[in-house]
């Protein structure tokens, strides 16, 4: 074994009681500053909002929610944000204590969202929460035309007691106004969704019926999957999500273009999820539309079980919690941590200090 010592970018680690900065707690990895050209993670709308704190208003930004400003029952929605709770007979949907933490670390706020769900024979269950991004039940909606290319990022963790099953998660997708019957954003089954006027992909975590090990992946509804049914994408790098544990979720969407001369409709759409703010997936070349006032109008931040098993009974409910979702035109990134000050003069220390750590290999 060799050790070596060399310089360091500014890092958030604690040395000797002396807290120093770092542009990436969440990953417990330590990572370069915001700014730094050779961090993906410094071109994020994160990175200059520390702790998220201001995120809302950041540039690019058009939906933050962390559910800290939920009512006192922890089950009523502000009125500037969502559009609607998603619940039936046997879930429950609402903000309870908590935060997002990682290496023992916490995070901001002292709310998250929880949604439960519980068997009951011969019934599916669904929860979770419903935005407008444009006009989504008419045309005179008055929320606009929606968008040609987002980013969703949230972060998520799978209850102790999940178990891989049957679901589906959450959606992001359009319904074209202007067709007599358009589909719902979510409707299964239908191979051309274009017949329908509609799109939609679903992110949701995969597994082994019964196992504690997931991935996130795809489910899409685009104009040339093969079947009725949704479709996945190549995972570029698995990256393992474990129950219990606080994982940050971003995804990005790219409608393809539509040649307005020719209607033609090209295969340059996008698709991509980064877990930790590491890319996992990337699928280029997707068709979504036929037409270009088509655009994405609708987010659901959800859970939608095919049958529970019985296990998950109403005192014993499978859960998913939430927390700090962001919906941006821009690469959003992992919680930057808050800079902290510390020092008899109140002086950051990492502004004047050269950090120096041990780096071992073999």
């Amino acid at each position: 074994m060799k050790t070596i010592v060399k310089p360091a970018h500014k890092a958030f680690i604690l040395l000797s009681g002396v807290a120093l900065w770092t542009g990436v707690l969440w990953t417990g990895a330590i990572g370069t500053e915001p700014g730094d050209p050779i961090s993906p993670r410094a071109t994020g709308v994160a990175a200059k909002c520390p702790n998220d704190i201001g995120i809302a208003e950041a540039p690019g930004v058009i939906f933050a929610d962390d559910f800290e400003s939920w009512g006192g029952d922890g089950a009523t929605t502000p009125a500037d944000k969502w559009h609607g709770i998603r619940m039936n007979q046997t879930s429950r949907t609402r903000a309870v204590p908590g935060n997002v933490s990682a290496a023992g670390v916490q995070g901001p706020g002292e709310r998250v969202l929880e949604i439960a769900c519980w068997h009951e024979k011969g019934k599916s269950q669904v929860g979770g929460l419903w935005l407008k991004l444009g006009n989504y039940s008419h045309s005179n909606e008055g929320l606009g035309d929606g968008y040609d290319e987002l980013y969703v990022r949230y972060y998520m963790k799978f209850g102790e007691n999940y178990r891989a099953v049957r679901n589906h998660g959450s959606n992001l997708g359009g319904r074209d106004v202007t067709m007599k019957n358009a589909a719902w954003v979510g409707m299964a089954g239908i191979r051309d969704v274009s017949t329908r006027g509609y799109f939609y992909s679903g992110l949701q975590p995969w597994g082994e019926r019964g196992s504690r090990e997931l991935e996130m992946g795809f489910y899409s509804y685009h104009l040339d999957k093969k079947g009725p049914w949704g479709a996945r994408y190549k995972v570029r790098k698995r990256i393992p999500i474990r129950v219990g544990i606080w994982h940050c979720v971003e995804r990005h969407m790219k409608l393809n273009s539509v040649e307005r001369s020719t209607g033609k409709a090209n295969a340059d759409g996008l698709e991509e999820l980064w877990i930790d703010g590491e890319l996992s997936i990337r699928k280029e070349g997707l068709r979504f539309r036929r037409v270009p006032h088509l655009r994405i109008a609708s987010f659901s931040l959800e859970t939608y079980y095919h049958g529970l098993p019985e296990e998950f009974g109403r005192t014993n409910p499978i859960k998913v919690y939430f927390d700090n979702v962001v919906i941006a035109r821009a690469y959003i990134g992992p919680i930057t941590p808050k800079r902290l000050e510390h020092g008899p003069r109140g002086k950051a220390i990492g502004d004047a200090a050269a950090i120096f750590f041990a780096v071992t290999f073999q």
